[in-house]
């Protein structure tokens, strides 16, 4: 009996996996004519030019967030500078003036 199930068996799984192959490569087949049909009559000087304005727009925007990404260290750096200078002042009000010692 475990002999008739290991080798049926295992033809059974073997001719499944050969019918997913076939139904996979089907599947495969028909997008690549639909994508085929839906290029034929693509301009393809166009989407070069267009390929190429993405690309400008690319680096115009990464040059953008730069330019905010510095201007925000530059606040953070002003915003330090700032708190450091008023604790400094607030500190230099706890010193107490020596009145009439001796120098």
């Amino acid at each position: 009996m475990v002999n008739f199930f290991g080798t049926y068996g295992g033809l059974l799984c073997g001719f499944g996996g050969f019918l997913t192959a076939i139904a996979a490569l089907l599947y495969a087949r028909a997008r690549v004519a639909e994508f085929q049909k839906s290029v034929r009559d693509l301009d393809w000087q166009q989407v070069s030019e267009l390929s190429l304005d993405v690309a400008k727009l690319k680096k115009a925007s990464q040059k953008w967030q730069n330019n905010v990404n510095a201007q925000e260290k530059v606040s953070q750096k002003d915003m330090l500078e700032r708190a450091y200078m008023e604790n400094l002042i607030a500190q230099s009000g706890n010193v107490k003036q020596i009145k009439g010692g001796e120098f």
